[in-house]
């Protein structure tokens, strides 16, 4: 017998393997995704749970689902084996990937998700802080809804403040902003 002979399919391995069309699909709903995304349509915690029902829809292990972004990194030019590299070369520490553990994180908030659906909602926010001799805030902006935080007491005379929420105002077509203010804010890791 030859070498050939005694080889042993790994079914796993066939399984797990990133096909063209698995690739083609996953591309085309990744791009239906980010521009939702961008037309502030869904959240990022939308994207990241449609991503995990694509996956249960599709039957795509996360092995497989890992493989798909490989191949897809490589269509466009970019080597998954030399990015992390690159990224240390920047200064940029990235973790290890680690396709059990992305999978567990995903199944947790999955998970979180579906228990607390009805009380939990996505929206799309920005923030923009300011530090300077009248103020240390961070503000949270959700459309006409605008919120100040402040570990300090929040100075409403400081011109940089009251330039940015004009500023924001104009965006919104001169809509009333409906601002809260949370002072003397206290922090703690739970």
């Amino acid at each position: 017998m030859s070498d050939k002979d005694d080889r042993i399919v790994d079914f796993n391995e066939l399984k797990n393997k990133a096909r063209e069309k698995d690739i083609d699909k996953f591309e085309q709903y990744i791009y239906s995704l980010y521009y939702s995304l961008a037309q502030g349509e869904i959240s990022m915690a939308d994207f990241s749970i449609r991503i995990g029902e694509y996956m249960e829809q599709n039957d795509i292990s996360y092995e497989k689902f890992f493989n798909i972004q490989k191949e897809m990194m490589k269509r466009y030019g970019l080597d998954p084996n030399d990015l992390e590299a690159q990224m240390e070369n920047l200064g940029i520490n990235m973790p290890k990937m680690n396709p059990e553990k992305n999978y567990e994180n995903m199944r947790k908030a999955l998970s979180f998700g579906e228990k607390y659906k009805d009380k939990l909602s996505s929206k799309l926010m920005s923030t923009y802080s300011i530090h300077n001799n009248s103020n240390e805030i961070d503000i949270i902006l959700e459309n006409e809804n605008v919120i100040i935080k402040s570990c300090k007491t929040v100075d409403l005379k400081d011109s940089e403040l009251n330039e940015f929420l004009c500023s924001y105002k104009k965006v919104l077509e001169d809509k009333a902003l409906n601002v809260s203010i949370y002072e003397n804010v206290t922090t703690y890791q739970y």
